[in-house]
């Protein structure tokens, strides 16, 4: 278990220990393994919780966000979930409970922050002790249209919202698309890294494989993972 009986929890089909209140995770992976869904997953276990789930969608406009999010629970309770919308799409008309907010291009990142720092405070009113739960899709989008030193003072920036407000953040980042340096330098932000491959056994139940780095007292070496 996590050194904080209040942890964050994500349900018995992953093998991840709850995470300490206040903590940002990288979650690492390539363009074709199941990193994404991991970080929907994580995210939208708040609802599960009475928490409160917040996306900063860079590469899905919030349509297509939700659309994925509904996949991974097709009884997805959006009534505490807020998205910020950084694809640089046109907005379309949503039946959704979700609060939404849009900003025109990934490379604004103090519009981003505007955005998010608003949302949070609505969702950190509404949820059960004010948690809320954030995944940023993805770091390695954001990095095309901005400069490193740019980005990693806004993700310190984000993980240190979070970290104050006792929440949990969830990053994802493409390691393959990055140098070790840049990987290196924005992994600085986050507390602890979950690493995500694909799964080359013969179990069709099972989407991936997971290992946890950083974090305390989480299960050792490669595990395999479901998120349905």
């Amino acid at each position: 278990m996590s050194g904080d009986p209040d942890g964050y929890g994500f349900g018995e089909q992953l093998p991840i220990e709850p995470i300490d209140p206040g903590s940002t995770v990288l979650v690492a992976g390539p363009a074709l393994s199941p990193a994404e869904s991991l970080v929907r997953s994580l995210v939208l276990q708040a609802a599960e919780d009475d928490e409160a789930s917040l996306f900063i969608s860079t590469n899905k406009t919030s349509e297509k966000l939700l659309t994925a999010c509904r996949r991974t629970d097709p009884a997805l309770d959006t009534s505490l979930m807020g998205i910020i919308d950084c694809s640089g799409q046109e907005p379309k008309p949503n039946e959704t409970d979700a609060a939404l907010k849009y900003v025109s291009t990934q490379s604004d990142l103090t519009g981003i922050g505007m955005k998010f720092s608003a949302l949070y405070e609505l969702l950190y009113a509404e949820a059960a002790q004010g948690r809320v739960r954030t995944g940023l899709i993805s770091l390695s989008s954001l990095a095309m249209y901005v400069d490193l030193r740019k980005l990693f003072r806004f993700a310190q920036t984000l993980s240190g919202r979070i970290d104050s407000a006792g929440g949990l953040g969830v990053f994802a980042i493409d390691p393959t698309t990055h140098d070790e340096r840049t990987v290196n330098t924005l992994g600085q932000v986050a507390d602890g890294r979950i690493e995500v491959r694909e799964y080359d056994g013969d179990d069709e139940d099972i989407d991936g494989e997971l290992r946890v780095r950083g974090l305390p007292e989480q299960p050792s070496g490669w595990q395999p993972f479901a998120l349905s």
